[in-house]
């Protein structure tokens, strides 16, 4: 069941398209990660979902009923912003019910529901300090208790983790995402970390400049890439992405003998290319990473990244061969857009 659907919404701000009208279906129970650069369009959809911008065209509509027009209070979502909003003159356990407070909820009603909300985030012994004598992970934490007291449904969370260190933002991603299933909330989570995305979501919508590139699971997305952008982005390190000409990769003599027809571009993901094998290429640069390295080659006018296990070293300027298999390509036409490999024919000739 969707249980978010947005149909044909737009948005403009004067003459910038922030979204293109854009058709999208969100899962009950599921943790749907909106994915992308900075100005790609997934802030704006997160914040037309929850009523605190108005699309220019289209429909939104939550659980079935359109809301397209209601203010967020009636919209029966919680939200998690970027910046914890916490009141600093206000205890643990204040900033948590502040919300129940304000709808004049009972006194019992608060009670119950903040021991909840204490207990799930293991904030017992915190419940009476100041935000300013809380870590940034336990900000964090106050801040989602907030939005589970209210008991919605459905949670909104704009870049909850971006102000965390490295190591606390993958505790918090694990902490996450066993919450979420635990309450069988439905999280639609905004983030430009593809990693984050990866390692949290059910779904992955990724988008790029106001339009959606691609949607499916992250393991979708990353083996079945459906655009140059979405092989670009989702992969660390990225997808190499290799331009063909004449049925060869561009500036060299190694010919492409089952490339698609109508494929201008061929991309390999980096642990799917190997020493030892035809293809002869130049390193240009060596990253060691410790259990294994990055090498940087290139192909002609092309470039491509290779991960070696061990602890190799290259020096730029080594001539090495290299190989890949058939089934690992990916390509690729003018537009960016993936081709099928189903109607492939030698394009040199061969």
């Amino acid at each position: 069941m969707s249980l978010i659907e947005l149909r044909d919404v737009e948005k403009l701000w004067g003459d910038v398209v922030a979204l293109s009208p854009t058709n999208l279906l969100i899962p009950e129970g599921g943790f749907t990660v909106l994915l992308g650069p900075s100005g790609c369009g997934k802030t704006t959809t997160l914040r037309l979902i929850a009523g605190l911008d108005a699309p220019s065209a289209g429909q939104i509509f939550v659980a079935g009923r359109d809301v397209t027009h209601e203010p967020p209070s009636e919209r029966n979502l919680a939200m998690v912003f970027q910046n914890y909003a916490l009141f600093p003159h206000l205890s643990v356990a204040d900033n948590i019910v502040f919300g129940l407070q304000v709808r004049k909820a009972s006194k019992q009603e608060q009670s119950e529901r903040l021991a909840r909300a204490l207990t799930l985030l293991g904030l017992e012994k915190l419940r009476d300090r100041k935000p300013s004598q809380l870590s940034g992970g336990q900000q964090q934490r106050v801040a989602l208790a907030r939005a589970l007291v209210a008991e919605a449904k459905i949670c909104l969370m704009d870049e909850p983790l971006s102000n965390l260190d490295a190591q606390l933002r993958q505790e918090m991603r694990q902490e996450l995402r066993a919450l979420q299933q635990k309450l069988g909330l439905t999280v639609v989570y905004v983030t430009h970390d593809q990693a984050e995305a990866m390692s949290m979501a059910d779904r992955v919508v990724l988008l790029n400049r106001g339009r959606i590139e691609q949607v499916g699971s992250p393991r979708e997305i990353y083996a079945q890439p459906a655009t140059v952008f979405a092989a670009r982005f989702i992969g660390t390190p990225p997808m190499s992405v290799l331009a063909l000409d004449s049925g060869a990769i561009k500036g060299s003599k190694f010919g492409v003998h089952a490339a698609p027809e109508g494929a201008t571009h061929m991309a390999v993901r980096p642990e799917q290319v190997a020493l030892g094998g035809d293809i002869p290429a130049t390193i240009t640069a060596s990253e060691y990473l410790g259990a294994d390295s990055l090498v940087r080659c290139q192909i002609g006018s092309e470039h491509v990244a290779v991960r070696i296990t061990g602890q190799q070293f290259f020096e730029p300027g080594h001539n090495v061969q290299l190989a890949w298999s058939q089934e690992t390509l990916h390509y690729f036409d003018s537009d960016g857009q993936r081709v099928d490999q189903v109607t492939a024919h030698p394009l040199n000739g061969e």
